[in-house]
């Protein structure tokens, strides 16, 4: 069933509140992702009958909006350095959703989700592969390892801000800087 545009901007609401309510806290009330959107709690359960119904439909919503800003960051696309730093701030862009998917989900896809995590982790281990082959990253560590690095740097630094430790405008820089020194050719 096909949602009007209205309907489609509410439900893009609830999401959006609830990826940066639930990023910050996974036991957060669905009366305070209401509020959060702009809507009534009614309106919440119109579009998602329970909270179970609403994590689901978010970890789909991460997977892909993940999945968008990566492609979009343009894999293949330049040196893999460039790139990486593309996907980091491709990831940063969509950092509530990061957060939400380490903190709520675990980073564990559902069986629905997982072709899409796939196609994320398979997107940035191309890359890693690609550097190590053309020498820009360190080759003598496995490239799961160091897409294992980006994920954690990009957490830590996503995490960090909403310490108040790192202004989120400023934590792509740190967390590239960070990355180049722990993934560069030696």
């Amino acid at each position: 069933m096909e949602l009007s545009p209205q309907k489609q901007r509410t439900r893009r609401a609830i999401l959006d509140a609830a990826a940066g309510e639930w990023a910050q806290d996974p036991a957060v009330s669905l009366g305070r992702i209401a509020v959060a959107a702009g809507v009534g709690r009614a309106t919440v359960h119109r579009y998602f009958p329970d909270r179970e119904h609403l994590r689901s439909a978010l970890t789909s919503d991460a997977w892909a909006a993940l999945h968008a800003a990566i492609v979009e960051a343009a894999p293949g696309a330049g040196s893999v350095l460039e790139v990486i730093d593309r996907v980091v701030s491709a990831m940063v862009h969509v950092g509530d959703r990061v957060l939400f998917l380490f903190a709520s989900a675990e980073g564990n896809p559902s069986d629905a989700d997982t072709p899409v995590a796939d196609a994320v982790d398979e997107l940035l281990v191309a890359e890693i592969e690609r550097g190590q082959r053309e020498g820009e990253l360190d080759a003598t560590v496995p490239a799961q390892w160091i897409q294992r690095m980006v994920w954690s740097i990009v957490y830590t630094g996503l995490h960090a801000t909403g310490d108040g430790l790192v202004a989120r405008h400023g934590v792509d820089d740190l967390i590239r800087w960070t990355l180049r020194g722990a993934i560069g050719a030696r």
